[in-house]
């Protein structure tokens, strides 16, 4: 046999095997699945690491499981009285008209809310806005005295206004509107934080005339009459790791890689400001949340449409830490929240927290009863999603935990507001910056750090046909290379015989 022919039967030979290979590598992901891949997944951040500001603050989900149980520094009353004392020497040196002191009667009137006086901090703001008008000033000038007149006529008001009284929920009604010119004179104000102080207003008074909102919706219209499978069905919130999906599906399916390529660049901070403007159209994928079936019909003016999730928790947060403090409200408005976007051990520490503040929610004592039902029935329906998961989960460990982080939180409130008083009956200055050196528990961390919760181990379908192609490439190579040395041997062999 010449070898010209040896040559060319060999080729022949690679390129049956090169195509038998190729069929054989790509037989196995005629249809391919996500589940299939593991060894090709990818952790991207969440989308709603982008805020919704360019300069804003951006949601993880320790912030909620924080709030809930009171991780984060809080001044005590001491602290206000001292402030209350600095504020008042400070505004005898100062014209009426001066803008320092417009700041300082700013400063007055949180104190006196703070310390439970509300009617003096209304008298305080009232008379700095009236200042402020006479002297002609607008607009976002005006914008601290809207917000927070606003915030002292609710909080002032909003326990008498719930049980009947006609002149508090009239005083209660200037303070939502109040807080919605805030809002239009400056929106971008604590990250829209006034945005939802008036819609969850809004909706307390419409509670306020017809009682049995109470029992259909939470503060930012989310139904409190679905069931969890439906909830979680619904949202599609299962993930292999247990971790909920706090975006749409397209994120998921890589499909938003090529609307926003420069949110999925690797090591690329997505909560840089100067990077907000190519990234930020991701926002699109995060959850919307709110305004559910029949919120139509809620007199909520401020809310009137499903929004991504993080934009109501993150004022949700900023009020409970830096306004009135735990609210029940705020706490079912968490759980129902954290469930739609599968963070149901952050929701069920939510509903522990609002069945305890019950006698909150409600003068009528029928209402706070349906609210301790409710969050029950929410964390059995939890606890039941928990128990079937694949190993099963470590329920009877939900309420111990929750009791100690609670119990750690408020207890170092209490050291941290206990060496406060201290510190300023020792002569000490608050706004000395070494205050709190010698605080026992200053290093201690009382923020919880961030988790798996807040990354996505995808499997993208561009991701599996690269290794799908890269596959079949190799076991054609194979195939190809098997073929010619079964041919080449074949040959040999033929010659063999032939010469013997």
């Amino acid at each position: 046999m010449s070898a010209t022919r040896r040559v060319v039967e060999t080729a022949m030979a690679a390129v049956v095997g090169w195509c038998v290979g190729w069929v054989a590598g790509a037989v196995g992901h005629v249809i391919p699945q996500s589940a299939r891949y593991p060894f090709l997944a990818e952790y991207v951040p969440l989308p709603h690491h982008v805020p919704k500001y360019a300069d804003g603050v951006s949601f993880r989900f320790a912030m909620a499981q924080d709030v809930i149980h009171e991780r984060f520094a809080r001044h005590g009353a001491s602290h206000y009285r001292e402030r209350d004392r600095i504020t008042r020497e400070k505004l005898k040196g100062l014209a009426p008209d001066d803008p320092a002191a417009f700041a300082a009667a700013d400063d007055l009137g949180v104190g006196l809310d703070r310390l439970g006086r509300s009617d003096e901090a209304i008298a305080a703001l009232r008379d700095k806005l009236a200042r402020q008008q006479a002297k002609g000033i607008k607009g976002r000038g005006l914008y601290t005295s809207y917000a927070n007149l606003g915030t002292f006529l609710i909080h002032g008001n909003v326990k008498k206004a719930g049980a009947g009284d006609a002149s508090a929920r009239e005083r209660f009604r200037e303070g939502v509107a109040l807080i919605r010119e805030s809002v239009m004179v400056n929106p971008e104000a604590h990250f829209g934080r006034e945005q939802w102080q008036a819609a969850i207003a809004e909706f307390l008074l419409a509670a306020m005339d017809a009682p049995a909102l109470l029992k259909t919706y939470d503060c930012v219209g989310d139904r409190l009459d679905l069931g969890i499978d439906e909830i979680l069905d619904r949202e599609a919130n299962w993930t292999s790791t247990g971790y909920g999906r706090p975006y749409d599906p397209a994120f998921g399916q890589g499909k938003a890689d090529h609307e926003v390529p420069a949110f999925f660049l690797p090591g690329a901070p997505v909560d840089d400001p100067a990077r907000w403007p190519e990234v930020s159209p991701i926002r699109k994928h995060v959850t919307k949340i709110g305004a559910e079936a029949g919120w139509e019909n809620v007199a909520a003016p401020s809310h009137r449409a499903p929004v991504p999730f993080d934009e109501p928790v993150l004022g949700i947060i900023g009020m409970w830490r830096q306004g009135g403090g735990a609210n029940p409200h705020f706490a079912l408005a968490l759980g129902e929240i954290m469930l739609r976007v599968g963070q149901r051990r952050i929701a069920w520490t939510a509903y522990e927290r609002a069945g305890r503040l019950a006698d909150r929610y409600s003068a009528d004592p029928e209402t706070q009863a349906f609210l301790r039902e409710h969050c029950r029935k929410r964390q059995a329906e939890i606890e039941r999603t928990l128990a079937s998961q694949p190993g099963g989960a470590a329920v009877d460990r939900l309420r111990p935990q929750f009791e100690a982080e609670l119990a750690y939180g408020e207890g170092f409130q209490k050291d941290y507001q206990d060496f406060e008083a201290a510190q300023i009956a020792a002569g000490a200055s608050i706004a000395d910056e070494h205050f709190f050196d010698d605080f026992p528990r200053r290093n201690q961390a009382i923020a919880s750090q961030s988790g798996p919760e807040e990354w996505f181990a995808r499997v993208t379908h561009a991701r599996i046909s690269k290794y799908q192609s890269e596959n079949s490439q190799a076991w054609g190579v194979f195939g190809a290379g098997l073929a010619a040395i079964a041919a080449a041997a074949l040959m040999r062999w033929r010659g063999c015989n032939a010469e013997g």
